[in-house]
């Protein structure tokens, strides 16, 4: 055979394998835009379903694929309330949806994995949890945080200690979704998030964490730990506002020394915090500092103590009028700007 021969035969080859290729690809392109079409004409007829109060029809559902009834599921949940959720849920729990979304969270893409993880926290059943709890082992941190979110919401969360330890909390960067875990094993067993706080031996990432989750829990057993940390922490250190933020939100008395020392803190995070927890914890003793602070160079320091000044009552108000009237620029603005924000200006 002849070169020309050859290179003419290859030729021909690689175009004969082009059309195919083509081919295939039509073929595959048809085969999507028909069960794309089919999905949609299985969600139409599933949504009517779904939400209605009658129990679900076997005949009616011949044919929807399990994974739209999955889907269109999650999508309805969060639109139900009351004791139509109740019987939403039932209904989707008697088409086999928590078993389809342990599945996807056990095989599926990571996104699909985390909204598995979201879906089964509504259905608050034995065989759900243990397929959560075993996604507490995932190999992507955000599904293990989905995960524990889900276990936290149920009856049952699991121990602190156990999420620490697959979560990574401590050596890991702390995230509110962190916050919001420890916040649901609180409502439960704060005696677990209380413990955290009062262990020496745990990072300061820890703690951090579990002091945000127990801020708004009205536990002044904590004001004084809180306190001693916030008094020992270094002055540029991003753990101290933290703290002072802390001690406002539980607005204890005994915050005292510390929310003094942060109203002369060099770091503004640190200011401003002292500065919203004066007022919190009312302390009138703080109401120079706190008229001084008005002319702060940074404008969250400035707000926050106007707004302190005025929880502080008629001794604040009075103090914040007075400086409208003589103050240094800066500070006039911003007590204006609350006294008018509360109708107080005149």
């Amino acid at each position: 055979m002849s070169f020309l021969q050859l290179l003419w035969t290859a030729s021909l080859l690689l175009a004969g394998i082009a059309v195919a290729v083509m081919l295939v690809l039509i073929v595959a392109r048809l085969l999507i835009v028909r069960r794309a079409r089919q999905r949609r004409a299985e969600r139409r007829r599933l949504v009517p379903i779904l939400i209605s109060s009658a129990r679900a029809d076997e005949a009616a559902l011949l044919g929807v694929h399990r994974d739209v009834i999955a889907e269109v599921t999650l999508e309805l949940i969060d639109m139900v309330r009351g004791e139509e959720r109740a019987a939403f849920l039932s209904k989707a729990d008697a088409l086999g949806v928590p078993k389809q979304l342990m599945r996807r969270l056990k095989w599926g893409s990571r996104r699909t994995r985390v909204l598995a993880a979201q879906g089964l926290s509504q259905f608050d059943q034995p065989e759900a949890r243990r397929a959560l709890y075993r996604a507490l082992e995932d190999r992507s941190r955000e599904v293990r945080l989905a995960a524990a979110l889900a276990l936290g919401a149920s009856s049952q969360p699991p121990e602190a200690g156990e999420l620490i330890k697959k979560l990574g909390l401590g050596t890991a960067e702390a995230s509110l979704t962190a916050v919001s875990l420890f916040r649901q094993i609180a409502e439960t067993r704060p005696d677990e998030i209380r413990a955290l706080v009062l262990d020496d031996a745990c990072s300061t990432s820890l703690r951090l964490v579990a002091l945000e989750a127990l801020a708004t829990s009205g536990d002044f057993s904590l004001v004084t730990v809180i306190t001693e940390l916030a008094l020992a922490a270094e002055d540029s250190s991003e753990a101290l506002p933290r703290y002072l933020h802390a001690l406002g939100k539980l607005g204890h008395p005994a915050a005292r020394p510390a929310v003094l020392r942060g109203l002369g803190s060099h770091s503004m995070p640190a200011r401003a915090a002292a500065a919203g927890a004066a007022g919190r914890i009312l302390l009138k003793e703080s109401a120079d500092r706190l008229t001084e602070l008005l002319d702060d160079p940074e404008w969250w320091v400035r707000f926050r103590s106007a707004e302190s000044l005025i929880l502080l009552g008629e001794p604040g108000i009075a103090r914040l009028q007075e400086v409208t009237r003589s103050g240094a620029e800066r500070a006039r603005a911003a007590a204006s700007t609350v006294l008018a924000e509360r109708g107080l200006a005149g």
